[in-house]
């Protein structure tokens, strides 16, 4: 046994605090079914055994306990993980020990217990999950639980086959748009409604209230059975029904468990989520003030973030457009009945005891939120014993509620799903809707319509989804631009244009080569100038009419590339660099130079003399070689400024700072 595993024991004997409070007092011990983290402030704030089989829970916590005294050691900060990758590592612990059926995590050491791991572990999940197996054993590894290391090539044998790489999924553009105008329609519906949707939950809470109270003095009790709170709740439905504020607002109904008010929570984060490409996290951290329109042209709405900073929070902002504001305003203000009635009972429970400072703190900072719980509980207690007060936005069931968009996918629709999301070919049904909608997939499909438009290139999606390697940026734009290729190759009369705006470009340039330049320089040049010599002598005054230009470029006879360096390529074959090849090597034996690439090339070399003087000027050894392509340049250009009558100065400049 190791001397980290000795320690370890002997620490576990006495069962020592895990979490503490702001104070620095202890809260939870390792062995405790909760760890509570309020303290620290983070997104993640419980971490919850009580799912763990009884036989593998004691040895999850005690290696967990073990890694985060192992990171807090050798972390310059003092800290340890995170909370919510603490909670990763606890799952993955669990998942290993369910798998093996053992939870003594230091036998993975022995050969003989680690092929009887593995063989269990074949088909776990994808790539994902098995590197983050993987990582947590290697973790085990340096904090000196175990001495097993586990290879790439070892752990991509686990994943099973077809359980794809996990990316979210881009949706297609007309089921985007679709998705966009049905937001759109619903927060300018309901924005001037709001204040009206507040006060109408609010009477509905006291009166409901007013009537359970009344319920529990009339029948003597302090609670109601199953059957009489049914009672209850229809006879205060039948009379709800009939408000007027039931008719005021478009399609509203009273629901204390929040159903409508949950509607439009979504509706506005999904507006929010879609203008901006936020996570989760950070649009539930915003709210009416987090809106900024007044230091730029773009407006803005910042929030908060935890992502890849050691799970403290820090602001950022993120572009959107206007409508961003009006969802803010529609889900803060519409939901500020249940804010008040969640701050009164918060308070009282802290008053009474009921609750720490620290969790009292961490649920009214959750109340700050646009995005507060809908769902209002009669017990109080219940209220202030949530984990969060923030709205469950997403749920797995019911994926945002897509039956809200109606969504039936066309034929375009399904090929074109299949192209954006490869490893979900097939999920897209005709006539069906989107196979799932997370907060993810508003991400993803926010970088490839974006991408896909040209409204931005791979750092504009950088920035705007925060990602610090741009590797991951190009991850969510996969197949963008793929899907824009396909998208006008499709379009027929996009393509004929294409090919006729060629063919016009084509027939330019040979029409300026047979019929409008005085001189032709450059191998090929030289060759057409003589042909035309020859046939302008026998007395023909256009030596090539643009029909029958057109006609050679439409069978192919004719080729010609615009070149960089000035003139034309005529060969269609040609893999020379001319830029670089006319110095080094013999000129190229297909190029044609007019009078008007000439001009270019005396520009050109214009530019190419004040740069070389600048750089020059500065005396630098390191710039020797840079000068001296620069002059050989200059100096290949002349002799066609020379055939083509271009006056010039001849270049004589010496680089001042050589090596010896």
């Amino acid at each position: 046994m190791s001397e980290q595993l000795i320690q370890l024991r002997q620490e576990l004997a006495e069962n020592p605090y895990v979490t503490f409070d702001s104070d620095g007092n202890g809260v939870s011990r390792v062995l405790d079914v909760e760890w509570d983290f309020h303290a620290l402030n983070q997104n993640k704030k419980i971490i919850f055994f009580g799912r763990i089989a009884e036989k593998y829970r004691l040895d999850i916590q005690s290696y967990l306990y073990a890694l985060m005294q192992w990171q807090k050691k050798n972390s310059s900060s003092g800290s340890h993980a995170p909370v919510n990758s603490l909670i990763g590592s606890k799952s993955q612990l669990n998942i290993l020990a369910t798998r093996w059926g053992k939870s003594e995590f230091s036998l993975l050491s022995s050969e003989r217990e680690w092929k009887k791991c593995t063989q269990t572990l074949h088909g776990v999940g994808n790539k994902g999950t098995c590197k983050n197996l993987a990582s947590v054993i290697n973790a085990m590894l340096k904090a000196g639980l175990v001495s097993r290391y586990v290879y790439k090539r070892d752990y991509i044998q686990w994943a099973q086959p077809d359980a794809g790489n996990g990316q979210a999924i881009a949706f297609p553009e007309a089921i985007h748009v679709s998705i966009l105008k049905t937001v759109v329609e619903f927060v300018e519906t309901y924005h001037p409604y709001r204040h009206q949707i507040s006060a109408a939950m609010e009477k509905l809470y006291t009166y409901q209230d007013e009537m359970f109270n009344a319920k529990l003095k009339e029948l003597g009790v302090s609670a109601l059975s199953h059957m009489q709170m049914n009672s209850l709740r229809n006879r205060m439905s039948r009379i709800t029904s009939q408000w007027p504020e039931r008719k005021a607002i478009p399609n509203f109904s009273f629901h204390r468990s929040g159903v409508w008010l949950g509607t439009l929570l979504r509706m506005c984060f999904i507006c929010v989520g879609l203008f901006s490409a936020a996570r989760k996290e950070e649009l539930l951290s915003m709210n009416k003030e987090s809106y900024d329109d007044s230091l730029a042209a773009v407006p803005k709405v910042s929030g908060v973030s935890t992502k890849g900073n050691k799970g403290e929070r820090i602001c950022m902002t993120w572009n959107t457009a206007p409508i961003a504001k009006l969802a803010l305003e529609l889900a803060f203000d519409a939901t500020q009945a249940a804010r008040r009635y969640s701050l009164k009972r918060l308070a009282n429970g802290y008053q009474n005891g009921l609750l720490t400072k620290d969790k009292y703190d961490a649920k009214r900072q959750d109340l700050e939120s646009a995005f507060v719980s809908s769902d209002i509980p009669y017990d109080s207690e219940a209220l202030i014993n949530k984990t969060s007060l923030k709205f469950h936005i997403y749920r797995a069931d019911d994926g945002f509620n897509m039956k809200e968009f109606n969504i039936n996918a066309t034929t375009e629709d399904v090929e074109e799903f299949d192209l954006l999301n490869p490893e979900r070919a097939g999920s897209l049904k005709v006539g069906g809707g989107l196979p799932k909608l997370s907060p993810h997939d508003l991400r993803r499909s926010f970088v490839v319509f974006m991408v896909k438009n040209r409204l931005g290139n791979i750092l504009t999606v950088k920035y705007q989804l925060k990602h610090r390697n741009i590797n991951m940026s190009n991850w969510y734009a996969n197949y963008s631009e793929l899907a824009r290729t396909s998208q006008l190759l499709m379009d027929t009369q996009l393509m004929s244009e294409f090919n006729e705006a060629i063919e016009t470009s084509a027939v330019d340039a040979w029409d300026e080569i047979y019929n409008v330049s005085d001189t032709l320089s450059g191998a090929e040049g030289e060759r057409i100038a003589q042909n035309k010599a020859e046939r302008l002598a026998q007395g023909e005054e256009i030596v090539m009419s643009r029909s029958e230009l057109l006609a050679l470029v439409r069978s192919g006879d004719k080729s010609i590339v615009l070149l960089p360096t000035g003139g034309y390529c005529t060969n269609r074959n040609c893999e020379r660099l001319c830029s670089l090849m006319d110095i080094v090597e013999a000129p190229c034996e297909h190029k044609v130079i007019t009078d008007k690439a000439g001009k270019r090339l005396s520009r050109e070399r214009d530019n190419l003399i004040a740069s070389f003087r600048a750089i020059n000027d500065m005396g630098d050894y390191a710039n020797e070689l840079i000068l001296d392509a620069r002059k050989k340049k200059i100096v290949s250009i002349e002799p066609t400024l020379v055939k083509h009558s271009i006056p010039f100065d001849s270049f004589n400049d010496d680089i001042k700072a050589i090596w010896s």
